[in-house]
């Protein structure tokens, strides 16, 4: 039922992006793309505990250094037109461009129209753009890797490297839809055939197959009342992987009054995969499932943007009583130096802890890290 749903679907979406797509369009403008992108250079101090770095019975030690520097930059390459049906077409191809992990990020085509917006290729899922999240500024981001990149994560810990609060944010190849909004609402959804970056057809299913489908959707609103500025959302996501099978939601929303923003958010995962033997493997050393929180405030006035950030993870994965756990708090600065010149900054305190207590799987530390993110 479900493949059947997905394929009809489809062939809907195809119908759709068909219109406009006549020999009259052969004597309109062709497409004029432009290049913008960013590039964020940092410096920053991080000490991991001594705990995890020497532990006694550790036959070999690693020791990291507490100052490093960073950088993150990324090429965009972008379009947009329209039919003569009146369409809006547009495109864009994120590139990485450092050296430690270069590559293609985003890559995909849009369509436009009064039923939305329909996007094919590599790009971020419905679920995870319509989020609305706590607020945070600064150099480091609470979700992505940021932390990691410099409070090293064990490896016992279950917790995944990329903390936050997104919920299906796979950038796979995929199609989505978003509608436009309507008194405030809209709504929006995707679907990702393959979980892997290939253009062999999907091998998720029977005995040999090996990889997953994902389908997402969200509702989110955005609205006034009185003066203030309200946002909400609730997404919900359900990944097919065999055993590692998940079904999730995420539940956020944000207040701007003034030159104050305020905001909170929560997600919850749970493995719907069954063992071999046909049982539950939630609670077992197998399971994904997680309960995540996060609670903010901003402060912007001129150039200036100031906030705070606690954000929390945990994971149950074995009858061990406890659980995996990742903790942060993050102070962030931003300040406007100039056109599209900007100094950021970030104090974060981050603490991962593993249910076992071993000090080879527990890691804490502070995070000064400060730089210039530019924008053209």
């Amino acid at each position: 039922m479900k493949k059947s749903l997905y394929l009809t679907s489809a062939l809907v979406a195809a119908g759709v992006l068909a219109l406009g797509s006549t020999s009259s369009m052969a004597a309109g403008k062709k497409m004029q793309a432009k290049v913008s992108g960013s590039y964020e250079a940092l410096i920053g101090y991080a000490k991991q505990a001594s705990g995890f770095m020497h532990e006694a019975t550790s036959t070999t030690r690693t020791s990291y250094n507490t100052i490093d520097v960073k950088t993150d930059s990324e090429i965009h390459i972008s379009g947009s037109t329209k039919t003569d049906s009146g369409l809006a077409v547009g495109m864009k191809i994120e590139l990485e461009t450092d050296q430690t992990g270069g590559g293609i990020d985003h890559s995909y085509i849009t369509v436009g129209g009064g039923f939305g917006t329909i996007a094919l290729g590599s790009t971020a899922a419905a679920a995870a753009i319509m989020a609305v999240q706590a607020p945070n500024t600064g150099a480091l981001g609470i979700a992505g890797g940021d932390t990691n990149g410099w409070i090293v994560m064990p490896a016992g810990n279950a917790t995944t490297v990329n903390q936050g609060m997104g919920i299906g944010g796979h950038d796979g190849a995929k199609i989505r839809w978003t509608s436009k909004a309507f008194s405030g609402f809209s709504v929006g959804g995707s679907y990702v055939p393959s979980g892997t970056n290939s253009n062999n057809m999907p091998a998720n299913g029977g005995n040999g197959g090996n990889e997953w489908a994902q389908i997402d959707g969200g509702l989110k609103y955005s609205g006034k009342m009185g003066k203030n500025a309200i946002k909400a959302s609730a997404t919900y996501w359900s990944r097919d992987a065999g055993v590692n099978s998940l079904d999730g939601y995420h539940i956020g929303v944000s207040s701007t009054m003034g030159s104050i923003t305020i905001g909170a958010s929560m997600d919850d995962v749970s493995s719907s995969g069954s063992a071999a033997g046909g049982g539950s493997i939630s609670g077992t050393a197998a399971s994904l499932d997680a309960e995540g929180v996060n609670v903010g405030a901003s402060w912007a006035q001129g150039g200036t943007t100031l906030s705070l950030n606690y954000y929390n993870k945990e994971m149950d994965r074995s009858a061990v009583d406890g659980e995996d756990a990742m903790q942060k708090w993050t102070l962030g600065a931003k300040y406007a130096m100039g056109p599209g010149v900007d100094f950021v900054g970030t104090v974060q305190n981050a603490r991962w802890s593993d249910e076992s207590g071993a000090s080879a799987t527990n890691n804490k530390g502070t995070i000064i890290v400060g730089g210039i993110s530019v924008g053209f």
